[in-house]
């Protein structure tokens, strides 16, 4: 650690080294109103190479969060800055895509292959994006290209564990008109064996996955001030669950179904602009199992609407404000009758950006309102301040909160209908240093400072009659230090980059605890203490390499901090050559995972596989 963190490094890449796209976040509030807050951009390099890995590879494999994964064929949910996978957002061209019923999204399902504009935002921000941002938020977008030719990308790649997924991608556009598609599909058995804990190397069965995701975004000029977008994404998964460590079989199976739409019209003049965007979600999904005697289907519709206005008082100062609503209908085989949740917004920023000091500043103010308890008002202010030519720092404040699930409102029996929401503090600072020497080598190196103190934290916890109920029981506070690197080079013919990062998570349980005083400042199953990640790539001419490194601390398993799965390392390794031709081109990449053949768990109970091998096709025209 101490070696890496002498190397010089940078976050952003010089033109003479590398040109990288410009990246525009279309959350059109991140992108106005989010100076101060900590943003990590996979750079176009990174997603080129892993396009095809789902977003939890990728995020392990790039970020030091923790991804929490329950083995193949089962979900994996992001964890940031200690809170729990309900505490972060994902974010689909400003649409929530965390389940209402569960409060998570299962990034396993979805390819990186599908978007060009991936990004990781760190810390609270309730006041711009509202409830379940506590730790941070994932935002996934595509960038629409106007007066192009057609351009298409055909993805091809099998494994050595029987995985095969491919892809197809398009764009188009005119002076008036960009499209934007593409669609995905994976088969996976999962056929791998793992040791089990009689010392036996068995064979992971009833693991078979199969999914198909198409997303499809439109935009259409309609004059000089206007614009019309629309946008369609559907997903199916079927997916058999594998037995634990602890099961001798699994007859357990699930199908998901999610169809995501939205429309938007923008308006954007001289001195103002404003959006009026719909959206509906339907999802569905079917659990069984005879073994255990469940059949139950589950069914969700989301209707929101959003209006969002921007007024540009002078060079320096933007004027925000916006309101929202959305309805949640749900049917559940184990909620009394079909629920439904009504919540709206209302909320207000006012950014400050001075060009010639580089000083930039963000108030936010939000409200939010839901039917059954009331909504802490949320409001956040953060800074950039510039010390030096080369030294930057940041800070902010911003208080936070999490609506309860549905299932914990409504279900049958245990659900609990008068929870309190979640209630957080945050604060955050850093700095950053940037170096550089000539047109070689440009480095950047950033530390960050948090804490956030969460209140009325739900827990399930066992009531007097063996019930298991959700509770407001719990405070925690999470705090930590985060160091983040990145040097571009170029030399002797050579070009690429060195990425490090690490995340120090103290996250501790703080007052009431459902078993006692025995947890009090132990800290929070599943949240490591420590994750280095560490990320070299080199390329000359048609050829290129990238070594991929992760270290996960251990994590206790039981609240008491008493059992722990031990701490571990992965190391991948990816090559290949990319060959151009007049209009079109191709790319054949080999990849080995899990290089060191490390046995390890994410999750307790939950194999994850050992070395693997896969060949990538990646075909432009």
């Amino acid at each position: 650690m101490f070696f890496l963190l002498g190397i010089k490094i940078s976050a952003q890449k010089c033109d003479t080294i590398q040109s990288i796209k410009g990246v525009e976040i279309r959350a059109d509030k991140i992108s106005s109103f989010s100076a101060g807050l900590k943003v990590q951009v996979i750079d176009s390099t990174t997603l080129s190479i892993r396009q095809g890995a789902s977003l939890a590879i990728l995020l392990s494999e790039q970020s030091p969060v923790f991804l929490r994964s329950y083995g193949p064929g089962g979900v994996s949910t992001l964890s940031v800055r200690g809170t729990n996978s309900s505490q972060s957002g994902v974010f689909w061209n400003g649409l929530n895509l965390t389940q209402p019923n569960m409060g998570m999204t299962d990034l396993s399902r979805i390819s990186t292959f599908e978007f060009s504009d991936i990004s990781l935002q760190s810390g609270g921000a309730s006041a711009l994006l509202g409830s379940g941002v506590i730790g941070g938020s994932l935002q996934l977008s595509n960038d629409m290209k106007f007066s192009i030719p057609l351009q298409s990308s055909v993805l091809l790649s099998g494994s050595s564990i029987g995985k095969l997924n491919g892809g197809i991608k398009l764009n188009n556009g005119n002076t008036r008109l960009a499209y934007s598609g593409s669609i995905v599909g994976e088969w996976n058995p999962n056929d791998f064996k793992y040791t089990d804990y009689s010392g036996n190397r068995v064979k992971l069965e009833h693991a078979l996955v199969k999914s198909i995701s198409t997303i499809h975004q439109a935009e259409y000029i309609i004059n000089q001030n206007q614009r019309l977008s629309a946008g369609l994404w559907y997903q199916t998964t079927d997916r058999e669950i594998p037995p634990t460590m602890t099961m001798t079989s699994s007859d357990q199976q699930q199908w998901d179904q999610a169809i995501r739409s939205s429309l938007q019209w923008t308006y954007t003049g001289e001195k103002q602009s404003f959006f009026v965007r719909s959206a509906f979600v339907d999802e569905k999904e079917h659990y069984q199992s005879e073994n255990l005697l469940i059949d139950a289907f589950y069914h969700l519709n989301t209707l929101q609407a959003e209006f969002e206005y921007k007024r540009y008082l002078n060079k320096q100062i933007t004027l925000g404000a916006g309101t929202s609503g959305r309805i949640i209908r749900a049917d559940v085989p184990y909620y009394e009758v079909i629920e439904y949740q009504p919540e709206g917004s209302v909320w207000a920023a006012l950014a400050y950006s001075h060009s010639g000091t580089g000083i930039k500043s963000v108030l936010n103010l939000r409200q939010d309102f839901s039917d059954g308890f009331q909504i802490p008002f949320c409001p956040s202010f953060t800074a950039v301040v510039p010390v030096s030519k080369r030294i930057s720092t940041n800070f902010g404040v911003s208080r936070n909160f999490r609506v309860p699930t549905m299932n914990d409102r409504y279900w049958v029996p245990g659900g609990n209908p008068d929870l309190l929401p979640e209630n957080s503090w945050n604060f955050q600072a850093g700095g950053s240093y940037v170096y550089q020497t000539g047109e070689s080598i440009q480095s950047r190196i950033a530390v960050d400072i948090y804490s956030l103190q969460i209140e009325n934290m739900i827990q399930w916890v066992p009531g007097e009659n063996g019930i298991w109920s959700p509770e407001n029981v719990y405070k925690v506070w999470s705090r930590g230090v985060e160091v983040s690197s990145k040097t571009d080079f170029q030399m002797y013919g050579i070009k690429g980059y060195f990425r490090f990062g690490y995340n120090f998570t103290p996250s501790t349980n703080k007052g009431t605890t459902p078993n006692g005083s025995d947890n009090i400042n132990k800290q929070l199953i599943y949240i490591p203490l420590h994750k280095v990640v560490e990320t070299f790539y080199a390329e000359k001419g048609k050829f290129y390499t990238m070594f991929s490194y992760s270290l996960t601390g251990k994590r206790y398993v039981q609240s008491d901090n008493e059992k722990s799965l031990p701490a571990y390392s992965l190391l991948d390794f990816y090559t290949g050559a990319t060959f151009r031709m007049a209009k079109s081109g191709f790319r054949i990449q080999a990849e080995i995972r899990n290089l060191m053949n490390k046995t390890y768990q994410s999750v307790l109970y939950y194999p994850e596989p050992g070395i693997s091998f896969s060949l990538n096709l990646l075909i432009s025209i």
